[in-house]
């Protein structure tokens, strides 16, 4: 049905762009829907058993990358140290990449006021040169004491929940896992409105991870709290400029013939940036890295001798690489498609309702999509309203992280953000008092 005889082209096109606007929908939905059902499907099937307290507790080398932390560091060694894991078991790496204030400093004087000085349990490394967090996991890796069964690393801004390393310990003594980290409990979660909204969209996320553990391993780490058995990726170097260094470990782990595992039990706590810019900052960098670690892997999704993991990686390219662009495409088509219709008919109600079946319905879509992300913008609470604007979000961070990539512009090295350390140090501070 044409509305304008005398602008047919415009019509064909309209008719075009609403067509592939609801095919891109349908492929975004059903994605959704089919991660939804690896959640359900995977989740029924049998987690390991963690082993009974066992005598044969690892040797454990904890790595701490350091740069510029003075506002944190001895509460962080004060967090090592309340771990209730047997000293002569425990080997702690103070890493630091060329600190320019006052970071080694109040580390010599934690050892030093509780006579620790020289004992070899707290080592400390000096970089030359700041070179970025990876390359620091690199050279402490290599230098933890021979004895070490299990290399860990724990971020100076993230605090272990009780008994971390002992549960940690005792994963580790099934042989059979190569990889283990936990689940990330964000300090300010009831200050922060927008961490709220972001809370339920995690929340799906940690049901992934622990849905993949269950089915074979998860190949997404936090390194806030990662533990790596030593001979799980003895072969295996960080991607020094590629972000997601704890990620990389996890799968490193599973090619080893290992399982990574992801469980809920063992916590970490952290603040979450406090305001938009640098929570932006910080998921366009972390998606960076987790686009380049899916499609570094992505060989494993046809490998069969990676048996059920190859699900796990075939939903996780879709979700992280795939899903982003197909949300791009669907967003800027139902933009043209808006465009045009309002060129065909100068928003005249009854030419509006004379759209063919299928422009309408798109249009109505488009129009419920801006409502709900502008409802989340402004915070009018309108169910799925902050859903939709997270999952908006994090689709935005990840095309971002994909167009940096194809300009060569990397995210590797690592920037603080220094309200977030503020906050921890006053957190610290009463936690003190």
């Amino acid at each position: 049905m044409t509305l304008n005889p005398g602008n047919a082209d415009s019509d064909i096109l309209s008719n075009f762009f609403s067509i592939a606007q609801a095919c891109l929908a349908v492929l975004v939905i059903l994605t959704l829907v089919v991660a939804r059902i690896a959640v359900a499907r995977w989740s029924r099937l049998g987690f390991p058993q963690i082993p009974e307290v066992s005598d044969e507790l690892p040797h454990i080398t904890v790595v701490l990358p350091t740069w510029n932390e003075e506002k944190v560091i001895a509460a962080k060694l004060d967090d090592i140290a309340s771990q209730d894991y047997p000293e002569e078991l425990i080997e702690v790496i103070i890493i630091d990449a060329a600190s320019n204030d006052k970071t080694l400093h109040i580390v010599r004087e934690w050892l030093s006021d509780r006579n620790l000085i020289g004992n070899p349990r707290f080592r400390i490394i000096e970089e030359p040169e700041r070179n970025g967090k990876s390359a620091s996991i690199n050279k402490s890796f290599q230098e933890a004491r021979p004895e070490s069964e299990v290399l860990m690393m724990s971020d100076v801004d993230c605090r272990l929940g009780e008994g971390t390393l002992g549960r940690v310990a005792r994963w580790f003594t099934d042989t059979s896992i190569g990889a283990v980290t936990g689940r990330q409990i964000l300090l300010n979660s009831v200050q922060s409105l927008q961490v709220g909204h972001e809370g339920r969209y995690r929340d799906f996320y940690s049901s992934l991870r622990i849905a993949e553990s269950h089915l074979d391993s998860t190949p997404i780490f936090h390194g806030e709290c990662a533990a790596y058995r030593r001979a799980a990726i003895v072969d295996h170097r960080i991607i020094e400029n590629s972000n997601a260094d704890d990620s990389q470990m996890a799968v490193a782990a599973r090619r080893s013939g290992f399982r990574a595992i992801y469980d809920p039990k063992i916590t970490f706590f952290e603040m979450a940036p406090p305001d938009n810019e640098a929570s932006r900052i910080q998921k366009v960098r972390r998606a960076q890295g987790l686009v380049r670690h899916f499609w570094r892997n992505k060989s494993m999704v046809l490998d069969d001798s990676f048996g059920s993991f190859r699900k796990v990686m075939a939903l996780e390219l879709s979700l992280h690489i795939v899903l982003p662009i197909l949300v791009l495409l669907g967003f800027l088509t139902g933009l043209v498609h808006i465009g045009l219709v309002i060129d065909s008919t100068a928003l005249e109600w009854q030419a509006i309702l004379a759209l063919p079946d299928l422009e309408l319905m798109m249009l109505l879509a488009d129009l419920l999509v801006i409502i709900l992300l502008m409802c989340g913008f402004i915070g009018l609470p309108l169910p799925a309203s902050n859903l939709s604007l997270t999952f908006f979000n994090y689709m935005v961070a990840l095309v971002r992280a994909q167009l940096l990539i194809l300009t060569g512009t990397s995210l590797h090295r690592w920037q603080q953000v220094p309200s977030v350390r503020e906050a921890l140090r006053e957190h610290d501070l009463a936690n003190h008092d």
